[in-house]
This record gives structure tokens, sequence and C-alpha cells, in this order.
């Protein structure tokens, strides 16, 4: 990569002046940088939201997620993973007894205390409808409430103000495209962050003397005209030379290890972005077995559901390692769910009437909402109560989708008037949440 668009990239990501990395350096948040100064009404502020950062895992492929999830067994007819690494097990999640494959019941208990596994319909069943339905089928809607827009994008501009994020856009790690408010977004692969971050002509980062500059120039407006409620709050918000080298030491690692674009790299990457305060929303993606038509004795199925729990693990241990546990939502989104019938072990068709979103962050609760029924030649999402989260209720199995994205937007802290605003057709669901 040249230098010239090495220097270009990480102006995008980071702002002139590299205003996103003198906020990591010194803790302080983007606003009070953009300014040059701490607002009175900052300072004096004392904010009850707790706004979270989303990891999304998402699948153009439609990955038979929805097959062995919990919540997708105990239905007569409906056919998991014959596999003994597969096979149905008892699992607590929070305070409600499920079954699931054997790989979820192996996740820490502290991880699975926490995840919500909502059963809905996505009601496309074609690949190239993916955009679609991350759009939510037409329910996402642009800032104001008009035209269309895709659900990371309505998460991604809601949480950007509250997080002091560096841009508004999402970032997809991966293959997957998103899009923002209409406009196409190019995928960031890890080695391209390797490339543009990596140490060259021997400068490296310099975290603690980007932090020291920052302060002191604050520290010199605050000496002459500051308030002692805002030289209170930067005592507050800054951070000390030791966190700052502790940071410093962690980015370099993180970047100098990144050796490839797989779901292992695309989770380093996405924490160290986060670490960086670059987007609201990083998208990547965990295979749960792709697009399994011809998957002979659901065997890919297996080996992609034990290593995505794998790495669905590690990615919720590694924010836990990073100081970042109570601080980034995980939820997951894909086209379609797999057909749950027994194909003769052709494997798996598309099935536009069940999916799973899973939910995992502080503010969940573990639970499963809603579950299977019959429809049509296969099975499909109940509907469920927006309150208890039960079978049956008052959302209807074509507004699942909408009440899993509220219940998500609910789970990072966005405003239920905003999501009102932004996602139409939609109530959370209350039993998913902490």
């Amino acid at each position: 990569m040249d230098t010239t668009r090495r220097n270009m990239l990480k102006t995008a990501l980071f702002g002139s002046g590299m205003l996103g990395l003198r906020s990591v350096a010194t803790g302080i948040p983007m606003a009070a940088l953009l300014s040059g100064r701490i607002p009175e009404a900052m300072a004096e502020g004392d904010p009850t939201e707790e706004p979270q950062t989303l990891v999304m895992f998402s699948s153009q492929a439609g990955d038979p997620f929805n097959a062995n999830a919990p919540g997708s067994y105990g239905v007569n007819g409906v056919f998991n993973n014959p596999h003994a690494a597969m096979a149905p097990t008892n699992l607590m999640l929070g305070e409600t007894a499920t079954r699931a494959a054997k790989p979820w019941a192996e996740a820490p208990q502290w991880i699975l205390d926490r995840t919500t596994f909502i059963h809905h319909r996505t009601y496309l069943n074609t690949h190239p409808a993916y955009s679609k339905v991350l759009g939510l089928v037409g329910s996402a809607k642009a800032p104001g409430g008009n035209g269309s827009d895709m659900m990371a994008s309505v998460f991604s501009s809601e949480l950007t103000e509250t997080l002091d994020t560096i841009q508004e856009e999402p970032i997809s790690l991966s293959k997957s495209e998103l899009s923002f408010q209409g406009r196409a977004l190019q995928s960031l692969r890890p080695s391209m962050l390797r490339q543009m971050f990596a140490p060259r002509d021997g400068v490296e980062f310099d975290l603690q003397q980007l932090r020291d500059q920052t302060l002191d120039d604050l520290h010199t407006q605050l000496k002459e005209s500051g308030t002692h409620a805002q030289k209170t709050w930067l005592d507050r918000h800054a951070l000390s030379r030791d966190q700052v080298r502790s940071i410093d030491e962690t980015l370099l690692e993180r970047f100098a290890t990144l050796d490839g674009d797989d779901t292992t790299n695309q989770i380093h990457a996405a924490i160290t972005l986060i670490l960086m305060k670059v987007s609201p929303v990083i998208a990547i993606h965990i295979p749960f077995g792709g697009d399994n038509h011809n998957d002979t004795g659901l065997v890919k199925e297996r080996d992609e559901t034990i290593a995505g729990v794998a790495s669905w693990t590690m990615l919720l241990e590694e924010l836990e390692a990073a100081g970042l546990k109570d601080e980034v939502t995980v939820a997951n989104l894909n086209v379609f769910g797999r057909t749950l019938r027994n194909q003769n072990g052709k494997g798996r068709d598309h099935n536009l009437n069940h999916h799973v979103m899973s939910i995992t962050g502080k503010h969940v609760r573990g639970s499963v909402i809603g579950g299977i029924q019959e429809s049509g030649n296969d099975y499909g999402a109940t509907g469920f109560d927006s309150v208890t989260g039960a079978p049956g209720g008052d959302v209807a199995p074509e507004r699942t989708l909408e009440a899993a994205a509220h219940t998500l937007g609910r789970a990072l802290g966005v405003p239920q008037d905003r999501l009102d605003e932004r996602i139409a057709n939609g109530t959370p669901v209350l039993a998913a949440l902490a």
C-alpha cells in the first residue's frame, strides 16, 4: 500500500488531525476535542444512559444457525444435527432452562446468562435479498422516519453522538457489504488495517505524546477561563500515563498480529477499532454452516457450528479481556435460516419463515423468545408476547423481525422514541432485556 493511500485511509478513519487517536490517548470524548473546549453542558451533565457498541456477525449465505440454537429443540418433526458432537444438551440462559446443540451448552455460563435467542421470520429466501433483510424489509428508516435504511446504519447514526465515535458510518470487516443512509460502503479488511498502521521507517504510534500535548492544551484553556465543573470533568475523564502506555502497547500488538482476513483476524481488528472509538457498529463474519444445500450428512454444519460457537465465545472473552465486556453488545442477522425438516441427508434448503437472532450484552437477559410451529411444508417461527417472550401473543409472526431489531436497539441504549421513528412496525421484547 503506497503512502498516499495509507494516509488517506487513516484520515478517513480517524479524521483530520487524528482526533480519534487523540480521544483514545486522553479518554476525552470526541465532542470536546472537536470544539477545542469542554462545553459547560457536558461538564455539568449526568448521563444516565449506557450506550453500547455493536459487533454484528452476518452472512449472505444464510447459515443453518437457526437449526441448532436454543429453542429449536423439542418440536416433533424438527431435524437437528444428528452427530454426537452436536447432541441435544440441556443448558441455562439465566433463569431459562432450554436445550440446544452441545457446543452452545459448553459456552461459559456468564456469556449464556446475558444472551437471548429470538426466533423470527425474514420472509425472504434468496441470497440477493440480503440487503433487504438488513433493511428490515423496508422497516428500517432514514433519519426523520422517511425513506429506507439498513439496521446497521440506523444504530450507527443513532449511537455515534453518545459513544463519541470518530465516524457515523458502520464498518464491515468481512465480504458482506453495508450501506449508510443509502450510500454503499467499502469493506475494510484486517489485512488493510495492518498495512495502514504497521510501523514504517521506524515511526510508531506515540499515544503518550498525543495525550500530553492534548491535555496541556485543554489545561491551558481551562486555566484561563474554565469553571470548576469543567476542571473536575477533565480530571475525571483524563487517562493516566500508565493507562495510555497499556493502550499503546495493546494497539501496536493487535495491528502487528493481524495476518489474514479470516474470522479470528476480524475479531481482533474489531476489538482494536472499538478501543480506538472509530465506529458504533462493526460487522464481521462467523460461519455457521453456510449455504449447505449439498452438505451430505450435515458434516459441514457440524464442523462450522462447533467452530462458530468457539469464535463467538472467543469474541466475547476477548472483549472482556480488553475491558469492553459491559460496553459492547454482540448480535447476528442473516438473510434467512435453513429448513428444519429431515431432507434425507441432503443438507438444508432456504427457509424464509425461520431464523434466530442472538443478542449478547450487559442489558440482555438470558432467554429464548418465541418458538417453532409447522408452516407450509416445513417449520417457521411463531409470534410471541412482547412482555413475556412466550410463543403467541401480540407480536405476529410477520412482525417478529422488526421486534427483534427493536429489542437489539433497546439493548444498545437507543431511546424508544428514536427506535419508533427509525424502525417501523416493531416493539421490543421486555423479557429479553435486563
